[in-house]
């Protein structure tokens, strides 16, 4: 008998104690439903043509329903229900902004391996660019060292072919010379 009495108090207890009510989606699956929406919110605040921010806006939130399997009806009643209830409410963002948190956490992450991966890139492209501007320096630079090389030879060859043609004329010249002398020396005698 005894047992009955406290069984009978500990469901009376348990039907007294304060919850959400049953026609409100409860609040872990409303800390879901509210991070969707709060990403929808942030991607449509980004559309800069209000008709297209409407058109993406209903698109996103009827998604949203049909993922949790809800309607706006009952997204409004419960939003409205957690409003009047600020403990309950608190508890349902701190979840969400958890969830957000994390989700920043991951994607700064990403961001920053994605920034060090084309920084590291670009590092790369421009020492390739400064060693085939230093290789097309050393080409220009054994161009015109070859190419002054071959007019220093040329000049060189001008050169010694005029030294080679006074000497010639100069040695005809002395041939002229001892020849008259010859001849002048043979026409005496």
């Amino acid at each position: 008998k005894n047992l009955i009495y406290i069984v009978f108090f500990v469901l009376m207890g348990s039907a007294c104690k304060p919850g959400v009510p049953s026609h409100i989606i409860q609040p872990d699956e409303m800390a879901l439903v509210m991070h969707d929406v709060h990403l929808a919110d942030a991607h449509i605040q980004n559309i800069y043509i209000p008709d297209s921010a409407v058109k993406v806006a209903s698109a996103y939130y009827g998604g949203i329903y049909k993922k949790f399997g809800i309607d706006s009806a009952l997204y409004k009643k419960s939003l409205d229900y957690y409003m009047l209830n600020p403990r309950v409410m608190d508890g349902i963002y701190e979840k969400v902004t958890a969830a957000l948190t994390k989700e920043k956490a991951v994607l700064v992450r990403a961001d920053s391996i994605a920034y060090e991966k084309e920084r590291k890139a670009r590092l790369k492209r421009m020492k390739a660019d400064s060693t085939k501007r230093a290789d097309s320096l050393k080409k220009v630079q054994l161009v015109k060292s070859k190419d002054s090389l071959n007019k220093a030879l040329k000049v060189k060859k001008a050169d010694s072919l005029k030294k080679a043609k006074a000497a010639a004329k100069t040695k005809l010249k002395k041939r002229a010379d001892s020849l008259k002398r010859l001849r002048s020396v043979k026409t005496k005698n």
